[in-house]
């Protein structure tokens, strides 16, 4: 299984979308750390990231990243965010169908897909991010996208906390979307609301998230005691509004003890990295440089370009 959360991170007087995950998959007694969870798509402006059954749920997003591959007005973004999420249900469901029992089993298997997906990007319509939860729905035997949760502090309440859908953003509430099992989402939750509180003071002083979700899912992973069902590095794409992804590097498990880990994947001591590598601790983010040579011999690490 997975822990993924996206949401809209608020930086100033300007935003952007961010996702992250664990990099493990696990079943029939192993598991594999390192495994890509979050993918750019084509089109630049939206990032998708899946959880579940990955034998069914990476197919399924890597076939709607080809599909947009190659349906023009989709890749260069004529057809506004929102039609990407309903082709990405057709795509899905289209799938689904082809999803048959062997008939090589005498027990009944089950048939449908064990798969879950968090799709946003930036919406050149509407002109704000956009995320939506897509996941399998047994009654209506199709795949559904619903909008985001979001999490604030309610007058109501008195407290912050995480509210249900609504396809409107409410004033001085985060959009956020959670992917997972359910006791990874439901900790990943409790552990948010935790952090905002003691930041803020339990008080109204929310203005908007910030890294609390990546320091929420380092946390997790950190934990000794952390499910099996979650494990590996981080791995963090975000959207910008100029309709750009990138992803980024993660220095695991931390910048003095670590590597860089790029999409869960531990880099080679030779590899130049392209990408921003975010210091876990100080979530600062440096352009990497390899090991190099010092006059002695011994291998020296260069990170430079702090901001």
């Amino acid at each position: 299984m997975t822990i993924a959360i996206a949401w809209v991170r608020k930086i100033l007087d300007y935003e952007q979308l961010v996702m992250v995950s664990d990099s493990r998959l696990s079943g029939d007694g192993r598991t594999f750390d390192g495994c890509p969870k979050i993918l750019s798509l084509p089109r630049t402006d939206c990032a998708i990231a899946f959880a579940g059954d990955s034998g069914y749920a990476f197919s399924m997003m890597l076939q709607l990243s080809l599909a947009i591959d190659s349906f023009p007005k989709m890749k260069r973004r004529a057809h506004e965010l929102s039609r990407v999420s309903k082709h990405a249900l057709r795509v899905f469901d289209t799938m689904a169908g082809q999803i048959r029992q062997s008939v090589n089993v005498s027990a009944a298997q089950l048939t449908e897909p064990g798969a879950e997906f968090i799709l946003g990007g930036y919406s050149w319509r509407r002109k704000e991010f956009e995320i939506w939860s897509i996941h399998w729905s047994s009654g209506d035997h199709a795949f559904v996208a619903e909008p985001p949760l979001s999490v604030g502090f309610s007058t109501q309440a008195g407290r912050i906390v995480v509210r249900t859908r609504s396809q409107r953003r409410r004033v001085g509430m985060s959009p956020i979307s959670f992917a997972g099992d359910l006791d990874s989402v439901k900790l990943a939750k409790e552990r948010l609301i935790a952090k905002i509180s003691s930041q803020t003071g339990g008080s109204s002083g929310f203005a908007g998230l910030d890294m609390q979700p990546f320091e929420v899912v380092r946390d997790m992973l950190r934990d000794p005691g952390h499910a099996e069902s979650i494990g590996g590095a981080p791995q963090v794409v975000k959207v910008f509004q100029y309709m750009r992804t990138a992803s980024f590097g993660v220095f695991w498990p931390d910048k003095k003890a670590g590597v860089p880990h790029l999409h869960g994947r531990p880099c080679l001591d030779y590899e130049a990295l392209d990408k921003q590598i975010i210091d876990p601790d100080t979530l600062e983010e440096q352009t990497f440089h390899p090991p190099t040579h010092d006059e002695s011999g011994s291998k020296v690490a260069v990170a430079k370009g702090a901001r």
